[in-house]
């Protein structure tokens, strides 16, 4: 297993649910903030549904900071752009890793409390990929607020059907899928490339990944609902969550950011 698998497997464990919360919901509100309107949006949604496509509009047009500590800890890793974060954290992640151990949820949210300060987090943030187990959710409400949880669905059959469907560039890596979905009230249009087999974006061949196949499709599929029910039963539980079933994809966006919007009071 290499170092960088290592550092971002990390914070996917899975922990029981001993932890409790009770103490740690009220006093949240009102911390973390770097000011009294900054606002805090979880993201969660399965690998396909179309949460980081999502994701990026609702930054966009929110002005909020998407920010992903898995992407941070691979952009410290390969010695990425890592904007103004303090260097002294930025070595001790690298020489953890380098070391051969995994990165702690404490340094992790020291990693969030860094992308908190930049002036693109002023007027909220969206938090992909953390808190994902339950041991996370405790240490993260310590800290910080969550205004608002979206959970993007999309009904298992028809995720199988899209992620079965996608098309891989060996090259670039850009995604492409070829299933066209017209049932159920589901309308979900292919994403076709030019020239049927070669990107748009670097002319390479297209396949399907050795991955992309049912039995690993469904294996993966039940281990994330796994790990994420109990986190999505613990923010319903304090009232922060929002399911949103995707049924025409991208066309769909509209309503998601009006459903967003006077939740998060804007």
């Amino acid at each position: 297993m290499s170092k960088v698998f290592k550092a971002i497997n990390y914070l996917s464990l899975t922990t029981s649910r001993s932890a409790t919360f009770a103490s740690a919901v009220g006093t949240a509100a009102s911390q973390g903030r770097s000011n009294p309107s900054q606002k805090f949006l979880v993201l969660f949604g399965a690998p396909g549904v179309g949460k980081g496509t999502y994701g990026k509009l609702l930054a966009k047009d929110l002005q909020f900071n998407q920010i992903s500590t898995g992407d941070e800890i691979r952009k410290i890793i390969k010695g990425g752009d890592t904007g103004a974060m303090d260097k002294g954290l930025i070595d001790e992640i690298k020489n953890i890793v380098n070391s051969g151990k995994l990165v702690s949820d404490d340094i992790v949210l020291n990693i969030l409390q860094e992308k908190l300060r930049e002036p693109a987090s002023q007027k909220g943030v969206i938090l992909d990929g953390f808190p994902r187990t339950l041991s996370q959710l405790s240490k993260y409400s310590a800290k910080f607020p969550v205004d608002l949880v979206v959970n993007v669905e999309l009904r298992d059959d028809i995720l199988l059907e899209k992620l079965l469907a996608r098309r891989t560039c060996i090259g670039c890596g850009n995604s492409y899928n070829v299933c066209s979905i017209h049932r159920d009230g589901y309308e979900m249009e292919p994403l076709l490339p030019k020239k049927e087999g070669v990107c748009d974006k670097c002319g390479g061949n297209l396949v399907i990944r050795d991955d992309d196949t049912e039995t690993v499709i469904t294996a993966r599929m039940k281990e994330y609902n796994a790990k994420t029910l109990p986190l999505l039963d613990e923010y319903k539980k304090r009232g922060s969550l929002m399911n949103f079933e995707v049924k025409r994809g991208v066309k769909d966006y509209p309503k998601l950011i009006a459903e967003v919007r006077p939740k998060l009071g804007l």
